[in-house]
């Protein structure tokens, strides 16, 4: 009798021991999806003058974003076919196509000769490969919030801010990485080659990544219900689940509106407009990531105790009526730039550390993979894709320095209404545990 005991218990300890390493292996492209992200936009300078060499180095920076850009267009086509692959044939293949594929697509930017070269095949090169890493990208981390909140249903709210974690952690990563090439190496080695060492190295941690995860096993829930599966998730997604996918995307419109202002349009918009120090933004910057991390950290833990819907709520409503206050706050000088980007961190731990967690409990397994990933594509190509046009644009109309704030408040109030239709469509993770 005891040594059956012992047996269930070790057998237990073993699922558990499995479980918790596929959380953190399928946690890892987060990070590599995040890197890859901000890695282009600190190098946009050197790209632009190896690939779009002009009189006027604005409108060869405006090429390079051009590019940039082209990585958010093929995300809800990446979206829409690998979420349905996933939800046919399981996540695993797709977690494991995904960063591969993107990690050839990254080395091959790095690889790609420039314009003096090869000519005008150059761009065209970069634009390929830039749009096949958008591409597989926008499978990979919808895939690997399915694949945690599967694995481990019972603490879903902390698996998936796990994810979230991770992804952050690659902004800080490819921060680092920055700071070593430009470091290391003269100006004009990093225009020359210097930049190519930061997508080689994203590359081969990518196909690392890879490498790690073949010993993945399928989600356990995947498992069970394969004989389930559905023929067309994607066409079943549009005409049973229409409300969840507008909901969701509501709710992730925080989220990507507000990392997108602190990761790509402040530091900008501080030092050209508002005229701060650069050393002083970069300082501030770094910090409040570092908060956000933190604070995402221990949001997703306490969101297994108390509602995600809750936090996520009061994080939204703090931003909607914070934002305006906190940036005239700044304009005025009334608070430090550090200051106030820590509580930028501080309080987006609270959408951040949740939202996973309730993009994927609006559906069921046999869609759920279909629906985060056009949910979370959609909300990214718009929110986090448009933000620096819709700011700048903002503030030339309004003629307001506090043109952010505003920004984020309008974002965080699409937040807050789709928070209150929650209740109405999620439970889907409880009804499979």
């Amino acid at each position: 009798m005891n040594s059956m005991a012992e047996t269930v218990a070790e057998a237990g300890a073993g699922g558990m021991k499995r479980s918790w390493k596929t959380v953190i292996l399928a946690s890892l492209g987060g990070s590599l999806e995040m890197y890859d992200f901000i890695i282009y936009g600190v190098f946009a300078a050197e790209i632009s003058r190896q690939f779009f060499p002009a009189t006027d180095p604005l409108v060869s920076l405006i090429s390079a974003f051009g590019v940039f850009a082209v990585g958010y267009a093929s995300r809800p086509l990446g979206g829409i076919v690998l979420s349905s692959l996933g939800d046919r044939y399981g996540r695993r293949v797709v977690l494991l196509v995904s960063v591969f594929a993107m990690s050839i697509s990254t080395i091959a930017v790095g690889l790609t000769p420039n314009y003096a070269t090869i000519g005008v095949a150059a761009p065209v090169l970069l634009v390929l490969f830039r749009f096949a890493q958008g591409f597989f990208l926008a499978g990979e981390l919808p895939c690997a919030i399915t694949y945690v909140v599967e694995e481990v249903p019972k603490r879903g709210g902390f698996v998936t801010g796990v994810v979230i974690f991770c992804a952050i952690s690659g902004i800080l990563a490819a921060t680092l990485v920055s700071l070593g090439v430009h470091s290391l190496l003269p100006a004009s080695a990093v225009d020359a080659y210097g930049w190519r060492i930061a997508f080689g190295f994203g590359g081969v941690i990518g196909i690392a990544s890879y490498w790690v995860r073949t010993s993945l096993e399928e989600s356990q829930e995947f498992q069970r219900m394969r004989s389930h599966v559905a023929r067309r998730p994607f066409r079943e997604l549009l005409e049973s689940h229409p409300a969840q996918i507008m909901v969701a995307i509501g709710v992730a419109a925080i989220v990507n509106g507000s990392n997108s202002l602190i990761f790509v349009v402040l530091p900008s918009y501080f030092t050209r407009v508002l005229h701060f120090s650069a050393d002083a933004v970069t300082l501030a910057q770094n910090a409040g990531i570092a908060v956000m991390a933190v604070s995402l950290f221990f949001f997703a833990w306490l969101s297994d105790f108390i509602p995600s819907r809750l936090i996520h709520r009061a994080g939204a409503v703090l931003i909607l009526i914070g934002s305006l206050p906190l940036y005239h706050a700044v304009v005025a000088q009334d608070i430090s730039l550090l200051a106030a980007f820590c509580v930028l961190g501080l309080v987006g731990g609270l959408v951040n550390g949740t939202y996973a967690y309730l993009l994927a409990d609006l559906f069921p397994t046999q869609i759920r993979f279909s629906g985060v990933a056009l949910s979370l594509n959609l909300a990214t190509a718009f929110f986090t894709g448009l933000t620096p046009l819709i700011v700048t644009h903002l503030s030339r109309v309004t003629s307001a320095a506090t043109a952010p704030g505003l920004y984020a408040a309008v974002a965080a109030g699409i937040a807050v209404v789709a928070g209150l239709f929650i209740t109405r469509y999620n439970g889907q993770i409880a009804r499979s545990k």
